[in-house]
């Protein structure tokens, strides 16, 4: 994009790291034992600061003897090093000598299986790595991928608003003889890049491909090769456990083997997420320290498996916390017990900006924080507070506006990208503007694309970097099919101009779940118009929002979701009926939904 420099910067300060680097070369495969150690342990930093500072270490340990069933990592630091902060272990440090003992969730480790661990600390001096570890006493083989040199990182830190949010580090090089190029981050990671294809997103287009006609069959076996966002909705996904087919490594490993260039994770696991949900599937909760488990367990073990090696030349974009600062807004205006707890508490500003100070670092991340969608922020009152909500979330981070590249809008929701005959919110029909006609109530707001670079242009102006980006989630926006108008109507009604001109055929902005008439939207493309970094699919096409009922699946201890109810009212409290626009019989949560699939194929627009 042409939007400022920001991350231009970050690319050119890692020219200067790599010019500075040049003719270093690398330590590698340093071993500590003989050939019949049991482990080896892979050390990784990235540092920043000149005669002191701070930096990051990603430690991966490989069981290479036989399974571990508890394990104690230990090293010595050679330098003036001081542990801060550590994750994924119960870690302290006595005078140079530092100890990491296992979680009770990560200390079963089999053959030649891994674990991911890591910590924070400072430095003075010097800032040299460590080789004598060793685990349960035995000596591993160690794999040494050095941070820039101190004089490199005084040159990317030489800008205060940098801080240390953007120090790229080289990975190995296949010969310590050979000096590797650095990670160069870019100003759109989407552009001239091929997208990871979740194979177990096109198993479950080809089961939907099975049932039908060939025509519709074909149109689906051709989307199987579109990239969609991984979810992140529970730790199990980023670590293992009952029900998780395929973990986060498994998808990063399957990226490579694909040479993709960018995968999409979204992380949607805050502490009692989802406030204005009657039925939240939140896993963790504040009240039983799910703070403390969403850091450790949850952000830490993302940020540990993105920095290894291995997937240094993976673009990963991270879709932070779809709806949860909007939820913050609109809950609380409407007095929704639990959303008031989340903002007394502050679990989500805390829990984000957690995130971003993991994820940022990184130099092959990017980090889009959820922005809300014009149907729901759109108001100017919405809007206004949102921009506050998002500035003080990342500035309160410590890289500051830096932490953050992009924001993410219609996460999962069917706002359409364009309303080709309502381009104009205050045309008026019979003297009246268009806008406080019943649908849009107000809110200026009609498509998603002019929300999107409205609230881009709002942040910029609060001091986010003019190279801020957007992606949009077009997944299920497309609303075409036979009833999507082909004019503007010439109705001199305002209510029925409106209803007949707009694209969007929900009864309400409101019906948000598994949405009848519902078709696929743009496909996911790079830099479509300026400003914007892509369209994306961000929602799986074909999962469901949300049991709909009036039957759940058999054994499911699940309650029917008001606004996935199709019989339902989304205002129950008042006499005005707002019908739910939900689908019928609908699965769980994220269990894929074959009636839906098949609509969204039919209703495509652009057609299939």
């Amino acid at each position: 994009m042409a939007f400022g420099d920001n991350r231009f910067l970050r690319g050119l300060l890692t020219a200067v790291t790599a010019t500075a680097l040049g003719g270093a070369g690398l330590v590698l495969g340093t071993t500590s034992a003989d050939a019949a150690v049991g482990c080896e342990v892979t050390y990784a930093t990235t540092q920043w600061g000149t005669n002191s500072g701070g930096f990051t270490a990603g430690i991966t340990v490989t069981s290479t003897g036989e399974p571990l069933n508890g394990w104690r990592l230990t090293f010595s630091f050679p330098g003036s090093q001081r542990l801060t902060q550590g994750w994924s272990a119960r870690w302290t440090q006595l005078d140079d000598h530092v100890v990491a003992e296992n979680e009770a969730w990560n200390g079963t480790v089999p053959l030649s299986g891994s674990v991911h661990l890591g910590f924070n600390g400072a430095w003075t001096g010097s800032n040299p790595p460590p080789t004598d570890f060793a685990v349960n006493g035995v000596p591993c083989q160690v794999t040494l991928v050095p941070s820039p040199s101190p004089s490199a990182s005084a040159s990317a830190s030489a800008s205060p608003s940098a801080g240390p949010s953007r120090s790229p580090s080289p990975s190995p090089s296949p010969s310590p003889s050979v000096t590797p190029s650095p990670i160069v981050p870019v100003d759109n990671p989407f552009a001239g890049a091929t997208g990871y294809v979740d194979p177990d997103w096109a198993a479950d287009v080809e089961s939907s491909a099975a049932k039908v006609d060939d025509a519709t069959a074909g149109k689906m076996r051709g989307l199987k090769t579109t990239s969609t966002a991984v979810w992140l909705d529970r730790i199990a996904d980023v670590t293992g456990g009952p029900g998780v087919t395929r973990t986060l490594k498994d998808h990063l490993d399957e990226a490579v083997r694909q040479n993709a260039g960018y995968v999409t994770l979204v992380l949607h696991d805050l502490p009692d997420r989802d406030c204005r949900s009657l039925v939240s599937s939140a896993e963790l909760h504040q009240a039983q320290g799910g703070l403390n488990r969403y850091r450790t367990e949850y952000v830490d073990a993302i940020a540990a498996l993105l920095a290894r090696p291995e997937y240094r030349n993976l673009r990963v974009a991270t879709v932070v916390e779809p709806k949860a600062l909007i939820d913050l807004i609109v809950g609380t205006s409407t007095a929704i017990f639990p959303c008031q707890q989340a903002q007394q508490s502050g679990v989500y500003l805390t829990g984000i900006q957690y995130a971003l100070n993991r994820l940022s670092p990184l130099p092959n991340v990017y980090t889009y924080l959820d922005a809300g969608n014009a149907s729901l922020a759109g108001w100017d009152t919405n809007f206004t507070q949102l921009t506050a909500l998002i500035t003080e979330t990342v500035r309160g981070t410590a890289a500051g506006m830096q932490s953050l590249d992009g924001i993410a809008t219609n996460v999962a929701d069917y706002v359409p990208l364009t309303e080709p005959f309502l381009p104009d919110p205050n045309h008026t029909v019979a003297g009246q503007p268009v806008v406080m006609s019943r649908f849009y109530d107000w809110n200026p707001h009609f498509d998603e694309q002019d929300y999107a670079l409205a609230m881009r242009g709002a942040l910029v102006a609060k001091g986010l970097p003019s190279s801020l980006g957007v992606v949009i989630d077009t997944s299920r926006d497309g609303w075409g099919g036979p009833g999507r108008p082909t004019a503007v109507s010439t109705s001199l009604d305002l209510n029925t101009y409106v209803d007949q001109s707009r694209v969007d055929r929900r009864p309400s902005r409101a019906a948000t779940c598994n949405q009848n008439g519902a078709g696929l939207g743009t496909r996911p493309v790079a830099a479509p118009v300026p400003g914007i970094d892509a369209y994306l699919w961000i929602k799986r096409p074909g999962e469901s929002d949300g049991a709909g009922g009036p039957i759940l699946p058999e054994g499911s201890d699940r309650l029917v979701d008001r606004v996935c109810d199709p019989k339902g009212n989304l205002t129950p409290w008042s006499d005005t009926i707002r019908p739910t626009n939900a689908l019928p019989n609908a699965p769980l949560y994220g269990d894929w939904h074959h009636e839906q699939f098949v609509m969204l194929v039919n209703n495509a627009y652009p057609a299939l």
